[in-house]
């Protein structure tokens, strides 16, 4: 294999990946000044008043998945062309002739273990119906296609013994995004997909408190954020933040596959997710007060949006590198061209903000730096009784086109936010 001669020869893969050239290691010190992280000081010319409205355009530049705690399941969907079509038990049943509701009456009669199966069949077996009453249709991957033409309904396992074996099936759920009903212009109604305010504002929280702590120190976040006997509310009660108006979208059905950081991994567990995909613009209203009423200064806006930056912006400039703290990054070597060549070397404008939201984030875009020692501070399981405690994650969550995909994958969670109206 030319994987192996590369190996015994000494060469690593990432010598002929984009951005080959080898960088000189610097010591990395383990203090990092909030202001400075990016390699100069973030700031803007915004002046905010002493309360009012911003609205945020907000573009994906990579997947998102807001989760809603749903998942979609064979018996409430079918794959065809490339196409998931999701549907209600009760349009199904109602659609079908008279001997295919005998049919699946039967089927749930009989409550046997193969059931899941029978009915995902005749879910199949109907597709034309599925399309005609499907209330929601998401392009998926051809890899999902694939997988789904060849694994629902089929046996993964047989459990027992002494006889009493069951068949366990495979029942394919992919996690589901959130999604709100919107009205269009002619009067119809669609499953929407959006970013919620609550995710927005999480994420916001985050990157302030950290800036927060670096800056005024760790008792100063600890008063104005955990709500504690110095202060009696928590100050982002002073900022509201709805959630996004969509101005374009689309969605996709893909795999979400963990890949290590540090290790050249072609290997690796993977799941089914419906995400948000890039080029995807919302608009969002942010509502402030930066006094309280005896005219006290309790938010900072111009801080907050700087800390954005702050905070992610050295995150996102991480995948793209080929070692952080003097170990190898592998991140860059599963991305798409276009994607490095487009933000290998971005730098955000003077109204822009990059922002990370939703699942598979990544432990250092959800942690504080700093906030109980002069580090990031990250819980691993290195067993079932041991926990240790990292300064970043060693493996990332990446959107795939296939389950097992090791090319053109993409980052989970990155927005960019630009105040367009002050």
């Amino acid at each position: 294999m030319l994987k192996d001669a590369f190996q015994k020869a000494g060469i690593s893969k990432k010598d002929f990946k984009k951005g080959s050239e080898k960088k000189e290691k610097k010591s990395v010190s383990k203090k990092v000044d909030i202001k400075n992280q990016n390699g100069t000081t973030p700031k803007s010319n915004f002046q905010f008043k002493k309360s009012g409205n911003i609205k945020l355009k907000l573009t994906a530049i990579s997947p998102i998945h807001i989760g809603s705690k749903e998942v979609y399941e064979p018996t409430n969907f079918a794959i065809d062309k490339q196409f998931l079509y999701y549907f209600r038990d009760e349009d199904f049943f109602d659609a079908l002739d008279s001997m295919a509701r005998q049919k699946f009456m039967n089927i749930i009669n009989e409550n046997r273990s193969d059931s899941f199966a029978r009915i995902n069949k005749l879910v199949k077996d109907n597709i034309n119906i599925v399309k005609k009453i499907a209330i929601l249709q998401v392009k998926t991957t051809k890899g999902v296609q694939k997988a789904y033409d060849s694994k629902t309904g089929k046996v993964t396992q047989i459990e027992g013994s002494k006889g009493n074996f069951t068949k366990v099936f495979n029942r394919f759920e992919i996690q589901r995004i959130q999604r709100k009903q919107v009205k269009d212009t002619s009067g119809n109604y669609h499953q929407m997909g959006y970013i919620c305010g609550s995710s927005l504002k999480g994420a916001i929280s985050t990157a302030y408190q950290e800036f927060i702590s670096q800056t005024e120190g760790k008792q100063a976040r600890i008063d104005k954020f955990e709500n504690n006997k110095t202060i009696k509310e928590h100050i982002f009660k002073y900022l509201k933040i709805g959630d996004t108006l969509v101005q374009k979208i689309s969605t996709k059905i893909g795999f979400a596959c963990n890949k290590e950081r540090f290790e050249d991994d072609e290997t690796g567990p993977s799941t089914l997710i419906e995400t948000i995909q890039p080029n995807s613009q919302f608009i969002v209203d942010v509502n402030y007060q930066q006094y309280d009423l005896n005219n006290n200064k309790i938010l900072d806006m111009k801080d907050l949006f700087e800390s954005l930056n702050a905070h992610y912006l050295p995150i996102f400039k991480t995948i793209f590198k080929q070692e952080t703290n003097n170990k190898d990054e592998y991140i860059l070597e599963y991305l798409p061209d276009d994607f490095y060549e487009k933000y290998k070397n971005f730098t955000p404008k003077e109204n822009q903000f990059l922002i990370r939201v939703g699942k598979h984030s990544g432990a250092r875009a959800v942690t504080i730096f700093g906030a109980t020692n002069d580090r990031r501070e990250i819980r691993v399981k290195e067993s079932k009784r041991r926990e240790i405690k990292l300064e970043e994650e060693t493996t990332t969550w990446l959107f795939g086109e296939k389950q097992n995909s090791t090319q053109n994958l993409l980052p989970f969670g990155w927005l960019l936010c630009e105040i367009v109206d002050i």
